[in-house]
């Protein structure tokens, strides 16, 4: 074959194969771009998610704190009362869902503490009375150590604790 010939047809065959590349980008660019901007909406909406379930439970953990307070500070503000965005299970299945483990873990610590407060409230007979617990007791030390646990847990989580 004449090499004139032959310097042709890889001229041809390159063009070609330019020519489907070509193709192949404008076919399958929109798809690959309509996929990642799917993919960015997605971890948008899963943060959105979990800043407004943060916040509901930085609300749920202001209600335990004012609580603890009137328990153990004779000048709290008895006239507040509990704002119930939700209950402690809501909240607790929903950071199950979407937190992050280390939200969760510090979560799942002050409900254990807000649970020995709640049984302290209910069966210690002294409360009824008007007494008050002391900022040395076991249940005091641990319901304070989970809300700032927490409340640390979720500001490292949106990024805010720097």
């Amino acid at each position: 074959m004449d090499p004139t010939v032959t310097v042709a047809l890889y001229g041809v065959a390159g063009t070609a194969v330019a020519a489907l590349a070509g193709v192949a980008g404008a076919v399958f660019g929109p798809t690959l771009a309509a996929r990642q901007s799917a993919r960015l909406a997605s971890g948008s909406r899963l943060n959105d998610l979990r800043s407004a379930l943060y916040l509901k439970a930085l609300t749920y953990v202001e209600d335990v704190a004012a609580r603890l307070d009137g328990l153990s500070d004779p000048m709290a503000d008895r006239q507040g009362r509990p704002s119930a965005v939700a209950t402690r299970g809501e909240i607790t299945a929903e950071l199950r869902l979407l937190a992050e483990s280390n939200v969760l873990d510090a979560w799942m610590k002050l409900v254990e503490a807000d649970v020995g407060l709640a049984y302290r409230e209910k069966y210690d007979n002294t409360l009824r009375f008007g007494n008050l617990i002391s900022g040395d007791e076991p249940v005091v030390r641990d319901v304070v150590k989970a809300v700032d646990d927490f409340r640390q847990a979720v500001r490292r989580a949106v990024g805010s604790d720097k």
